[in-house]
């Protein structure tokens, strides 16, 4: 274990759930620099800066709103300013904040001549009590990096990184808390008003994310789901002058082995979702995250079974309110592989606040996927690289987790089969759309702001599947004047251009070229054929998540009432089994299910109110070719 003062050991406990709620949010240290990506004939495109807290009669550096558009050449702030700071045209802020105040919302403007754009920050003004005992310091974790080749953590270039955004508090001898605040944007944590202790205490760090708005935490799920915390040790704090004690989570690595506790997991984790965060809150700064556990271990495996033993399979989202993240040495550990984590949480992401018609399944970068797992899994991969603002996503393996796989998205990764079926495809249009980095066919640089938008709008109440096409067609319509930009970056992905969320014009690439979506009316009959990706037959236990094991059809319901849907094979053959699912509006829960034991037609007669379906039909104990015949009916 890493050497540390005398006053300081590090050790990294487990405590049971049940914090209470903190304000978060301590960001004292300088932005980022402002930047430029649009062209500068382009109105400004402002991100949300996050929250700041600032200290009375001392001066701050200038806070920057980065600007993903034209140059600024003036701004507006509303309400006023704390008294002592003041607005530059560019609409950074500088000055020597004078009075105290409460956490307070500004909104900035940014103008040119083109145009407009507006965005918000939260400024907190702080006095310091001279005569009280005063704590402060830095917490940090180890990061392991990626090899330079992309396979594998490179041990020997650990580096120490800022524990951002995490609860700290202090604690006497018997584990009485007296004072707790959170760590800021560097790192640092500072409490200024520990009146009257006369106790040792130590300071603990929480693998916690929480405020009013958010509610993130890493716990041991082999462990009675305890939350991880990381300490220092008891020691006197002075009367009379400040005390720093700064605590580091070490990886626990021996050289060959880990040979000490990993500390810094926790950590390492809880650090990319701050960062999802911050990307999210830039264009939402008022959003409010349904809160998450993240369930890592060292114990966590590859493996089926008991999860509070492990046996997780491997890092993923469940749909719900949980991540699971790997941790089994020499095997595959996912900690430091950040593109996974932010990829899991972009899962999360989309299902609380946009919509996701992902369908599951193991899947390949080169293989031609069901359209809605095609979107789903190339989403996760663009947004683990936007909150990251890396193109890299690597996995680390095996031995010393020496080995894995690395794949840039900028660098077009696994070209094969591309199109609107395919996950790398998808992965890289999105990135462009969202990246500064202009290449082949790509002029545009929205960031993240503009995408957000789509999801929690157009994507999110889309009448069709989630797919390419629903979130092309909407991204066309909220920028008219793009059109033509976001066709050419489409089409180095070998997609032609999209007009509608339906896919007007393709077929399912395969023998029998059915159209992506057949339509069914009232009174109606429509014809599918069974058309499959995988091999030429599916079973109960086939890849279902391929490209033409679904059919899709839109569905049309003139008026409310109750009716019945069929799928009746035309012949008679084999032992099918055809099941549907019927769907409605921004929820991904059927408001139909056809599940019954193999036969030659299913049914199902349901209560539908007027308007627009989306249904999904799939043929088990079938060979492809076979062809299968859909009605409505009203009763």
């Amino acid at each position: 274990m890493k050497h540390y003062p005398s006053f300081v050991f590090v050790a990294l406990l487990l405590i049971g759930c049940g914090e209470t709620s903190v304000k978060v949010e301590n960001v004292e240290s300088p932005s980022t620099e402002s930047s430029s990506t649009q062209s500068e004939k382009s109105s400004p495109t402002i991100d949300n800066h996050s929250a700041v807290r600032l200290q009375r009669s001392k001066s701050i550096t200038p806070i920057q709103f980065t600007n993903r558009g034209g140059e600024i050449t003036s701004c507006s702030i509303r309400p006023s300013l704390p008294s002592g700071l003041k607005l530059n045209n560019d609409c950074s802020i500088f000055g020597t904040p004078t009075v105290s105040q409460s956490l307070k919302t500004y909104t900035v403007t940014g103008k040119n001549a083109q145009g407009e754009d507006s965005a918000t920050i939260e400024i907190e003004v702080v006095s310091v009590d001279e005569t009280a005992i005063k704590l402060k310091g830095k917490i940090t974790y180890d990061s392991v990096p990626v090899n330079a080749n992309g396979v594998g953590l490179d041990y020997a270039h650990t580096t120490q990184k800022s524990v951002r955004g995490a609860i700290v508090r202090i604690v006497n001898a018997s584990g009485q808390e007296l004072g707790r605040t959170t760590t800021d944007a560097e790192g640092y944590y500072e409490f200024n008003n520990l009146k009257d202790i006369t106790d040792k205490v130590k300071v603990q760090v929480l693998s916690k994310l929480k405020s009013s708005n958010w509610d993130f935490a890493v716990k041991d799920n082999t462990n009675g789901d305890a939350l991880y915390v990381m300490e220092g040790s008891l020691a006197s704090v002075s009367k009379t002058k400040s005390q720093t004690r700064n605590l580091n989570a070490s990886s626990g690595w021996g050289g060959s082995s880990y040979t000490g506790t990993r500390t810094a997991a926790p950590f390492a984790i809880l650090d990319v979702v701050y960062q999802a965060i911050q990307k999210v809150r830039s264009a939402d700064s008022s959003i409010v995250f349904p809160p998450l556990n993240i369930f890592w271990s060292k114990n966590n495996k590859s493996a089926s079974g008991a999860i509070s033993n492990g046996d997780i399979g491997t890092s993923y989202y469940n749909g719900n309110d949980t991540l699971y993240i790997l941790g089994d040495e020499n095997s595959d550990t996912d900690e430091y592989d950040s593109g996974v984590i932010a990829h899991e949480w972009g899962h999360y992401y989309e299902t609380k606040f946009s919509r996701s018609d992902n369908i599951g399944g193991s899947h390949g970068a080169g293989e031609l996927l069901d359209i809605r797992l095609a979107f789903g899994e190339g989403f996760g991969n663009a947004i683990s690289s936007m909150i990251r603002d890396n193109p890299t996503y690597w996995d680390s393996s095996g031995v010393h987790q020496a080995n894995g796989w690395s794949m840039n998205l900028e660098t077009e990764f696994n070209r094969d089969n591309p199109g609107w079926f395919s996950e790398a495809s998808i992965q890289q249009i999105l990135y462009d759309i969202y990246d500064s980095h202009n290449d082949t066919g790509d002029t545009i640089s929205y960031g993240f702001k503009p995408i957000h938008k789509l999801l929690i709008g157009k994507e999110k109440n889309t009448p069709a599947f989630t797919s390419i096409f629903t979130f092309i067609k909407g991204l066309k319509d909220e920028h008219p004047s793009d059109v033509t930009a976001i066709d050419n970056i489409v089409a180095q992905e070998s997609i032609a251009p999209i007009t509608d969320i339906y896919g007007s014009g393709r077929t399912n690439k395969q023998e029998y070229a059915n159209p992506l979506y057949d339509e069914l009316s009232t009174g109606s009959e429509v014809t599918i054929v069974t058309n499959y990706a995988v091999d030429n037959y599916l079973s109960e236990r086939g890849r279902t998540n391929q490209l033409g094991a679904y059919n899709l059809l839109k569905v049309e319901v003139p008026s409310e009432g109750d009716y019945t849907i069929t799928v009746t094979q035309v012949g008679s053959s084999g032992n099918p089994d055809p099941d549907f699912y019927l769907y409605r509006g921004s929820s991904n829960q059927p408001v139909a299910v056809a599940e019954n034991p193999p036969a030659l037609s299913d049914s199902v007669t349901t209560h539908l109110q007027a308007g627009t379906y989306r249904m999904a039909v799939v043929v088990y104990n079938q060979y492809s070719g076979t062809k299968y015949s859909v009605k409505l009916v009203k009763n």
